[in-house]
């Protein structure tokens, strides 16, 4: 028997993007009042590519190792990370990443001018933003456009339950059915995880990603469907933090 859950809104996880504010707020980075700024650029009723969505990949960002980046790289990846998904439709469209270029582009000079935040390489910021649209992301020269493409998705595959908590609102957006998710989410992702480039994994963090996401892609596919479902209406109804999630379903 199928269980149907009716598409509508998802609640946005109003207490999780807290905890990644304070998160984020609390490395000598950037602080809550340019995050808050950042944040009125992103609509919480698209599903997926929200502000949720991008703290979540800026914080993985700050896993990138001082020996292998300079301070400079870091924070100029972190910002990308921040603006790249701004005014996002929800539809994936091509302009989306180009006018979240624009955004950040003219909004990150008005950042400086009114905080304290260092100078910033807009080389840097600028091909990682663009570059997390193409699908041909084999042909990219740019490490650091590699890095933010790479984790634009594939950090929801650190753990399994963080694909079942982040990667369901996704589904939703690209308005699939709950069938289809929970029957064939593995197939697509697991064409995604082999796109990687294998010359990229520049430090042991982002080397995780890619034995971890085959090994996460089994078990979500052994998962039993009531738990599937069970989950999906957790996701959908309820403001729950990823702790929370993580405990009533570990």
């Amino acid at each position: 028997m199928w269980y149907n859950i009716t598409m509508e809104k998802i609640k946005y996880k109003y207490r999780q993007e807290k905890i990644l504010i304070d998160e984020l707020s609390s490395t000598p980075f950037v602080c809550k009042e340019v995050l808050y700024e950042i944040k009125s650029f992103y609509n919480k009723n698209v599903p997926y590519h929200n502000f949720l969505h991008v703290l979540q990949v800026s914080r993985e960002i700050l896993r990138l190792s001082s020996d292998d980046f300079n301070i400079l790289e870091i924070k100029s990846l972190l910002f990308a990370g921040l603006f790249h998904d701004a005014w996002h439709t929800g539809q994936s469209e091509i302009l989306d990443e180009f006018n979240s270029l624009d955004i950040a582009l003219e909004k990150l000079t008005d950042l400086q001018n009114r905080f304290d935040i260092w100078i910033l390489d807009d080389r840097i910021i600028r091909k990682a933003i663009v570059w997390t649209v193409f699908s041909n992301r084999w042909k990219l020269t740019d490490k650091f456009a590699k890095i933010l493409w790479d984790f634009d998705i594939g950090v929801i595959w650190w753990k399994l339950l963080e694909f079942c908590y982040y990667g369901l609102p996704f589904w939703y957006e690209l308005g699939q059915s709950e069938e289809v998710y929970i029957t064939k989410t593995e197939i697509g992702y697991f064409k995604y995880i082999m796109s990687f480039d294998k010359k990229i994994i520049l430090t042991s963090e982002v080397q995780e990603i890619l034995p971890n996401s085959i090994k996460n892609i089994k078990q979500f596919m052994q998962m039993d469907l009531s738990k599937k479902i069970e989950m999906m209406k957790v996701i959908k109804n309820e403001d729950i933090t990823y702790d929370e999630f993580e405990k009533r379903f570990k």
